[in-house]
């Protein structure tokens, strides 16, 4: 049976303006995988500090949040939303090329990190100048009604494009480290970032741009923000969102280091973890973007976010590859839900011309959130003992580091317990009821969590078949 956002997700196959969306996101993707995720092995290579590290990770973000807060309370003097997006996004990806000819210049050690911190600052800022018009223009093009599948489709096909890049840009790597010249492999794929970002501005370029109308009651400063947020429901997700970078920022900036420095990975090894999530990302990105049209977002943020709080604690368990890969895939698995979900709350629980104000206000609490954790993660790390006591038993860990992932797992269990029921959905949607459909003497119970999707699913697959499916 064909449902209403069924038709109008087929209407809307052939939009010229989704279709550039599309590819503008592959393409920043393109970037992200063969260029942003290699920033902090790249500050690693250059011989950061651990304190270096985490302000390579942190200082750019919260310039980039106070670049989107800019950008916001710009937004209504812009003729044109598209024209000011393309411009910030080609200034971004020129950035690219200081950062992929600076070794040849400058070498080694604590200078030259801290002008690559410098230069990043300039790449976040430049995407933070845009984001807020941005997020404006793309909820006016994308129809409300298919929101949740168009961007599960979306971060579908980004997903795989930044697996596909980061696992060429990782095997790069590897064939330059092995030839002992890695500052070869760095330019290379940092240039690729540079034409990917400067492509995804062609496709910028290529959307729709209507008219943005912003009557002055509808902005706000700040501390009107801030005054509002007791009885706001957007402003307790904006803290709860917050709240939770901090405590994943508090460990997030230093698995890198864990793994290069402290694991002796090497670049292929490093690829080969990072990549593990991206693909679980790919693989559910679109089912986590249907159950969020049918079921809401509150209830995938419900899901997902106590489900990546336990992830950094997993990685005490193992320092072997395997297992590390294995934990990877269930967080790829918690984090393409809890992301999709954060993303779309914003543009159900907003209307379209407070938008980018409240993509700017938000990130500015995000960045200063990020900055605090990672900045306090840093210090955990080179101040904590290298052994702990609990009478007969004795904890080593390998590294201070994973005394850091202890403390983010922790840190995160105590935010969803206190903020996470703080904010409700808002809009209509089916109720979600977890159900007993089968209990085995020894599968155990098995679950229907979304009452009768499943059986829909495989009554329109049996139909489809007809009579070509045969019993083996």
């Amino acid at each position: 049976m064909t449902t209403p956002a069924d038709t109008i997700a087929d209407s809307n196959k052939n939009n010229p303006y989704l279709k550039a969306a599309t590819r503008d996101g592959v393409s920043f993707s393109v970037m992200m995988g063969a260029g942003e995720t290699y920033l902090g092995p790249f500050g690693i290579f250059l011989k950061a500090t651990t304190l270096q590290v985490g302000l390579l990770a942190t200082l750019p973000q919260l310039f980039g949040a106070i670049m989107q807060f800019l950008g916001a309370r710009a937004m209504p003097h812009f003729k044109s939303r598209r024209r000011f997006i393309v411009s910030g996004v080609m200034f971004q990806a020129l950035v690219w090329i200081p950062m992929a000819l600076m070794f040849f210049f400058l070498g080694k050690g604590s200078s030259p990190v801290y002008v690559l911190i410098g230069l990043v600052m300039l790449y976040r800022g430049a995407n933070g100048l845009v984001t807020p018009t941005w997020n404006s223009l793309i909820g006016d093009i994308v129809p409300p009604e298919i929101r949740g599948r168009y961007f599960g489709h979306r971060n579908r096909l980004t997903g795989m494009a930044s697996f596909i890049s980061l696992l060429l840009a990782g095997l790069v790597l590897s064939f330059f480290e092995k030839q002992h010249v890695v500052e070869i492999g760095y330019l290379v794929i940092f240039l690729v970032a540079f034409l990917a970002r400067a492509d995804s501005g062609r496709w910028i370029a290529k959307y729709s741009d209507p008219e943005l109308i912003i009557l002055p009651e509808e902005m706000f400063t700040f501390r009107q923000f801030l005054r509002r947020s007791p009885h706001s429901n957007f402003a307790k997700f904006v803290f709860f969102f917050g709240a939770i970078n901090l405590a994943v920022t508090f460990s997030g900036p230093y698995f890198s280091l864990y793994m290069l420095r402290d694991l002796h990975f090497s670049y292929l090894q490093f690829t080969m973890v990072t990549a593990a999530a991206t693909i679980t990302q790919f693989f559910t990105y679109g089912y986590w973007g249907q159950l969020s049209d049918r079921f809401g977002n509150k209830k995938l943020l419900n899901i997902c976010g106590w489900g990546v709080t336990i992830v950094p604690m997993l990685w005490l368990f193992s320092t072997h590859i395997g297992a590390i890969i294995l934990i990877q895939i269930y967080a790829g698995l918690m984090w393409a839900g809890f992301t999709l979900a954060a993303g779309n709350f914003l543009f159900d629980a907003v209307t379209p011309p407070k938008r980018a104000l409240c993509v700017a206000y938000q990130g500015l609490v995000n960045g200063v959130c990020i900055f605090i954790g990672s900045m306090a993660g840093g210090y955990v790390a080179t101040h904590v003992p290298a052994s702990y006591t609990i009478g007969a038993w004795t904890w080593h860990p390998v590294s201070s580091i994973q005394v850091v992932f202890l403390l983010s797992g922790l840190m995160r269990v105590t935010i969803s317990a206190l903020l996470l029921n703080k904010f409700k959905e808002v809009r209509p949607v089916e109720p979600l009821i977890f159900r007993i459909s089968a209990l085995k003497p020894i599968a155990g119970a098995t679950f229907h969590p979304f009452t009768g999707y499943v059986r829909k699913y495989r009554s329109n697959l049996h139909r489809m078949n007809g009579n070509h499916t045969r019993k083996p």
